[in-house]
């Protein structure tokens, strides 16, 4: 993916979701984002930049919160994206070749409601859970109240909410080791001082693993330091850092021809290329402060400024043309594509609420400033045959290739918004926003010394959102909104005149809040369209095109269900309509890659609360796709597939011991994978266990 996009000049955009990670502090309870039992989640702050009841946002939103993530031995985010519907998640091993899908189009990562650009988005997830208090997903555009480097997410985001420090001295520690030679050990330190007025919180985590890949293995270290210094009970100062690094020997999928007769004598888990090749690395550090006051009991202010750097050195060996040259035997090229992400973002809000009568007002308005530089280079260089069936005849990397190709890009945006949620009586609320965008744009692309894009411009749009939410009764609300989506384009080579890409989203449905004791959830339908897209030019992977249309149309249903603490049901469904509607290039009608028309994810949890299996818990999940399209236009599908995993644990009291499965019926098959754009697949994981042995302290 990054290989095509680099060559291609086609930078895709992230934005901003501020929102507040769960918090002790008394004077700041107002924007504590906080969960019920188990994994009930009742508010959230992506949708709106305040801590708002999920009942009365107008839009889909879902949240994974720590209960799930430990009960479900969830390890990365595209692990924990499976529980939410109409979400199609990267594999850990796209980690730096391809970003989520909501809704059958790109998804945006952030990270404690900040923008982390990179390319593609994923990079920027550290590959580990462990300082996450909750993973948010956002549906549809949010161009209202978020935006930087390029523009705002156009189909929906993932917010990593991260761990705050405990106001009592704690620790924890994991021991975790499984299948493929999978080792690894996290833990955490939180502790107060001067009197609780500062708290401090370290987290890190370690993890080496091999593959059932051969050849294949992957490394990921993350540290997280945070200081929470309260020096009034109303003035709070919330530091944040993150460094982390993801290391792994890249793979380039198995062509979807070497799936069928064709590929007989091949091993479906071979690695075809140099397997002696420099690890692909993504390398982040991250440092966020945020300033915190509350004016009086009605109006509080936030300022936070963020400095992001990510350096990428991607290697890779792959099929140059992508066709065999006869039989199984390929033309393998090798690539080596270093970049480095550089952004400051500022952010500062202010909140008031208004009324106590029968119309009350809850305010936000804001300024948002981002300034990122891009830069990343290409070279190519060809190293051989290599037949898939024959693993010697596997080649050297040599060398890494003479960089010839270089992008610069040099992004500023600007934007000023505002937002009113306004409650009417004890039934309806509604949520009105506007955000003017501005963002300046400069490229340089330079092939072989010649520069081919050389542009500097400027992009402005005023993006609305409205949306209602009516309690009908106890327990179930109808809700309805609009929203539009905004993304400034920087050059895309092949692509003479890019154009803004726009979006805009139609959405209803119903909420529920425990209509029956202990269920709640959201069931919604909905049209997301996207105009000016930019696709990989079927005639030329290393080229782009900017499409004309496409269009999602779906039903989603996300619920959970606790009538007690011992047990929680989780139901996720998505049927997806993605299609492209207007095109002078692809066929109209055509799906994009990876989203299956029909997503299924079941899991539950059982705890026992008493008797001699007191502190025993066990639980379970399937998750079934449909059908998924490889390429644009579509030629070959991955075909469907269900999945069944395995959790138990049993808590000692000095120790707990977990165990996790993974395709526990040993289902055979293979799923999508990115990589240039190709017909290319990945075998599903076998059978593999892993075991965690934990302590807090």
């Amino acid at each position: 993916m990054k290989l095509q996009l680099l060559a291609s000049s086609a930078l895709l955009a992230l934005s901003a979701l501020p929102a507040h990670a769960e918090d002790t502090g008394a004077w700041v309870s107002e924007l504590v984002v906080t969960a019920n039992r188990g994994v009930t989640v009742t508010t959230a702050g992506s949708a709106t930049r305040t801590a708002t009841p999920i009942e009365e946002i107008p839009q889909s939103i879902q949240a994974i919160n720590r209960t799930l993530i430990e009960d479900q031995d969830l390890r990365n985010v595209g692990d924990a994206l499976i529980n939410v519907s109409g979400v199609a998640p990267q594999g850990q091993m796209e980690l730096v070749l391809q970003s989520p899908k909501i809704r059958g189009f790109d998804a945006a990562y952030l990270v404690d409601g900040m923008l982390t650009y990179n390319l593609p988005a994923s990079a920027s997830d550290s590959g580990t859970l462990v300082n996450v208090a909750r993973v948010e997903v956002a549906k549809g555009p949010t161009s209202t109240l978020y935006g930087g480097g390029v523009g705002a997410p156009l189909s929906g985001l993932i917010n990593l909410v991260s761990v705050d420090p405990a106001p009592d001295f704690g620790a924890t520690l994991a021991l975790r080791a499984g299948s493929f030679n999978t080792r690894g050990v996290q833990g955490s330190v939180d502790t107060p001082a001067n009197g609780g007025r500062i708290r401090l919180r370290l987290a890190a985590d370690y993890e080496t693993a091999d593959s059932y890949l051969e050849q294949v293995n992957s490394t990921r270290t993350s540290i997280y330091p945070t200081a929470v210094i309260d020096f009034t009970d109303a003035t709070r100062l919330t530091l944040r850092g993150q460094y982390s690094r993801v290391e792994q020997l890249e793979y380039s999928g198995l062509p979807y021809a070497l799936t069928g007769p064709l590929g007989a004598k091949v091993d479906k888990e071979t690695f075809a290329g140099a397997p002696d090749a420099p690890q692909t690395t993504v390398e982040n550090r991250m440092v966020t402060a945020t300033l915190a006051h509350a004016f009086s009991d009605a109006w509080s202010g936030e300022v936070s400024v963020r400095r992001f750097r990510n350096d990428f050195d991607e290697y890779g060996s792959f099929p140059f043309t992508g066709a065999p040259l006869a039989g199984t035997t390929y033309v393998f090229a090798s690539a080596y594509l270093p970049s480095q992400v550089r952004q400051t973002s500022i952010s500062a809000t202010i909140n008031g609420k208004l009324g106590d009568g029968a119309v009350r007002h809850n305010l936000l308005a804001g300024v948002d400033h981002d300034q990122t530089k891009y830069q990343a280079s290409l070279g190519f260089g060809l190293l051989g045959l290599v037949d898939y069936a024959i693993p010697a005849t596997n080649v050297k990397f040599g060398a890494p290739p003479v960089l010839s190709d270089v992008q610069t890009d040099r992004m500023k945006s600007t934007a000023v918004f505002v937002q009113d949620q306004i409650a009417v009586g004890e039934r309806l609320d509604i949520t009105a926003g506007l955000r003017w965008t501005n963002v300046d744009i400069s490229s340089l692309y330079v092939s072989g010394g010649f520069p081919f894009v050389n542009t500097s411009r400027s992009e402005s749009r005023w993006t609305p959102r409205v949306g209602a939410t009516y309690r009908l009764a106890k327990g179930v609300s109808a809700f309805a909104g609009y929203s539009e989506g905004f993304k400034g384009l920087v050059a895309a080579f092949g692509v003479a005149d890019p154009k803004p890409e726009t979006s805009r989203s139609y959405e209803a449905g119903l909420k529920l809040t425990a209509p029956i004791k202990g269920l709640t959830g959201t069931v919604a339908a909905y049209e997301i369209t996207r105009r000016n897209v930019i696709t990989a030019d079927p005639s030329n992977p290393f080229a782009s095109i900017q499409a004309g249309e496409q269009r999602a149309r779906g039903v989603e249903a996300d619920m959970v269900y606790e009538p007690s603490p011992a047990l929680s049901v989780l139901a996720a469904y998505a049927y997806t309509d993605a299609k492209v509607t207007k095109d002078n290039t692809l066929p109209v009608g055509d799906r994009p890659t990876r989203t299956p028309e029909h997503s299924l994810r079941l899991a539950a949890r059982y705890r026992f609360q008493s008797g001699d299996l007191k502190g025993l818990e066990i639980g379970g999940g399937l998750t079934a796709v449909s059908d998924r399209e490889l390429t644009l236009p579509n030629t070959v599908v991955a075909d469907g597939s269900v999945l069944v995993d395995a959790q138990a644990s049993y808590d000692f009291g000095y120790a707990k011991v977990s165990v996790s499965v993974v395709n526990l019926t040993g289902e055979d098959g293979y799923a999508p994978y990115q990589y240039l754009a190709r017909a290319v697949v990945v075998p599903l994981q076998p059978r593999s266990a892993y075991l965690t042995l934990s302590k807090a302290f």
